[in-house]
């Protein structure tokens, strides 16, 4: 009689748990199909519904202030400040994972912290850092800033990467002559792949389109890629943003998709 009676309420809390989840994920996707919808307008001003569908808008796009070299930089920053934290994260995940040490809750907290914290309040401490070492508004401190930002990602998915491999495996290969640095090599990092790859993309893709930190350590011609968009929106108000943002929405989502595919980062971001 208790299994029978158990069954409806588990059905009835799985169809309110997927209804709650269809809601959610529609509310999360409304503002990217009315960004997509808006940039088809053919009206100099955003309207919606639009009157008129154009493409026109999307070739108005070269028109954004310095988009190019800004982008240049934010994908320079973004590749260097994920090619960095990736490669830090490897030694740091792999210290917390296999060694107990004093202070290691505390260490892992601390490096998982910028995830918590306000964006804001990371951006200020930094500029009023940088400004105290007469370092503010180089490429550099921009550099450490995006690091500051985005180190919390790799790490979180390498830990991941090593809680669900086979340590048994290195220990065969270096119980049968391979020494300690080419067991890792061959055995560890493979394993570590998916984290590794998941982390660099996180790492990379916020950090490059990252503005409550950049606009507090850019100036004069070290500008990237967001603050020139959203100086164009706040002087502009024709639907050029919303053709860029869209296109960027596209871009993202295939990197992400076939990231997921191949790799399961979303999977690994999330354990």
């Amino acid at each position: 009689m208790q299994t029978s009676s158990a069954a409806p309420a588990t059905t009835l809390f799985d169809r309110i748990v997927g209804f709650l989840a269809w809601l959610a994920l529609i509310f999360l996707l409304f503002p990217v199909v009315l960004t997509a919808i808006v940039s088809l307008n053919d009206s100099f001003f955003i309207e919606f519904p639009p009157k008129a569908l154009s493409f026109k808008w999307y070739f108005n796009i070269v028109n954004i202030h310095a988009i190019g070299r800004s982008t240049l930089i934010s994908a320079s920053i973004a590749l260097s400040a994920a090619l960095l934290c990736t490669t830090l994260a490897i030694a740091a995940s792999l210290a917390i994972s296999r060694y107990q040490f004093s202070g290691k809750p505390f260490l892992t907290a601390f490096l998982l912290s910028p995830i918590t914290m306000p964006m804001v309040a990371v951006g200020i401490a930094l500029i009023q850092f940088f400004i105290m070492i007469g370092a503010a508004f180089t490429w550099y401190s921009l550099l450490i800033g995006h690091m500051v930002l985005v180190i919390a990602y790799p790490i979180r998915t390498l830990l991941a990467s090593l809680t669900l491999m086979n340590p048994s495996l290195e220990e065969a290969a270096t119980s049968l002559g391979a020494s300690k640095f080419k067991a890792f090599w061959t055995v560890t990092l493979p394993q570590m792949k998916p984290g590794l790859i998941s982390g660099f993309l996180f790492a990379f893709l916020i950090s490059f389109d990252n503005y409550p930190i950049s606009v507090f350590l850019v100036r004069g011609g070290l500008s990237t890629m967001p603050i020139e968009v959203f100086n164009y929106i706040s002087q502009n108000l024709d639907p050029t943003p919303a053709a860029f943002s869209t296109l960027y929405v596209i871009v993202i989502s295939l990197i992400i998709a076939y990231a997921e595919r191949r790799y399961r980062i979303v999977s690994y971001s999330i354990q």
